[in-house]
Formats: structure tokens, sequence, C-alpha cells
């Protein structure tokens, strides 16, 4: 993800400007297709797009160079998905075409014979013109950093009471994991294994004369 977003946002690094010379040719990002001669990186790159593309936000400048068809500038989705071929054919503008080409004098100025292009205009309509392009994670102006790519993409669950009685700092994780599955139930006990077949008696082996469960065990 952070490839993608160096990408997007331009980061003055030798890979990006080798990546805009010599992969993305004057092409915006999500105009590149798949192909197998793609290296491992951009594979995974331009697998990751659908996905990034529903926390980008995008602030349009009056000069904007964003890809009016394809940057996930509107909705968080390309107007090439939601139109199609024939209208951007109807439309009279290029592929290649830039937010720049309906924007006049700091405000927009869409195509009125495509009747197609009417709700978005209007959707549009609200939406502020800035000084320039730029693009946030999640919000205006937004950074991106690890920490936000996670919680925008993990599966958020409730915390578990004995959640800091597993993890937390200084913990070993060996015994952090063995403690993790016993709160989880998940240790091959001998009763489980005894119902599995695996084994011919259940009873603890230190010779108590109980059987070796997990509540037997810590508990």
């Amino acid at each position: 993800m952070r490839l993608l977003w160096d990408i997007l946002t331009d980061r003055l690094s030798l890979w990006v400007r080798w990546c805009k010379d010599e992969i993305l040719k004057g092409r915006s990002l999500w105009q590149i297709e798949w192909k197998q001669s793609l290296s491992v990186t951009w594979k995974y790159i331009l697998k990751l797009r659908t996905l990034v593309s529903a926390y980008l936000v995008y602030s349009i400048g009056h000069n904007s160079t964003w890809s009016l068809w394809h940057d996930p500038w509107f909705q968080n989705c390309p107007l090439f998905a939601r139109v199609g071929n024939r209208v951007i054919y109807n439309s009279g503008l290029p592929l290649v075409a830039t937010l720049s080409e309906v924007i006049q004098d700091s405000r927009w100025n869409w195509l009125a014979h495509v009747w197609q292009l009417r709700d978005i205009a209007a959707a549009c309509s609200d939406s502020q013109i800035g000084q320039r392009d730029a693009i946030g994670w999640r919000r205006v102006g937004g950074a991106f950093s690890f920490k936000l790519a996670w919680e925008s993409t993990r599966l958020a669950v409730p915390l578990v009471p004995w959640g800091k009685t597993v993890w937390f700092s200084g913990a070993i994780p060996r015994h952090a994991f063995c403690l993790w599955l016993t709160f989880h139930k998940a240790h091959l006990t001998r009763d489980k294994l005894h119902r599995l077949g695996l084994v011919q008696s259940s009873l603890c082996p230190f010779g108590c004369g109980q059987q070796e469960s997990i509540d037997h065990l810590f508990f």
C-alpha cells in the first residue's frame, strides 16, 4: 500500500521516478493493465488498487491533472467503470482527458449534450475546486500511515476482556501465544485427541486420575 501511495502522491524518490518513466510513461496509475511481464511488486500494486481507492479522498485544483475517466476521484470509483466506452466516445473527450477539461474559471463545466453525465454533474456541483490537486487518506489532506492502513483494512471486532493479559509490551511471544490458545480452548489436550481416536486414554499423564482438558490444566 505504501508503494502505491508514494506513486499517487508523487513522492520524491528514485523508485517513484523510475516507475513513472519506465512503467506509467505519462499514464495514470489507474490506466495500467495487468501484464505477465510486470514484476511481482507491480502485479501486487495493481491488485491493491481497488482496495486502496476506497480510502482515497481527492482534492481537485482548477488546473487538475487527475485522469477524468480513470482516477477514482468521484465517489471512489473511476468514471470509466460507471459510464463505459460509449459515453466517453459521445463526449468527444479522449481517454487521456484530465479533470481540467470539465473545469472552467474554477467552476465545473460539464458537457451538456451527454445526458449520462448529468447526474455526475449534479453531484459535483457542491464540490469545491481548490488551487491545486491533492490526495488524502480517508479525509481531505489525510496522510498515509501503516497504522491507518491496518485499521482501514482489518476486520474490526470488539476487544476481548483478556486481551491485555495476553498481549502487552514485554510479553514473551511464545508464552503469549500459548495463553492465546488457552483462552480459545485450542490446545490439543488428551480429551480432544481421545475423541479423535488418536490416543488410547484421555487421563492426565501426571497420575491425578482426571481427564486432561483445558480447564484441568489451566483453571
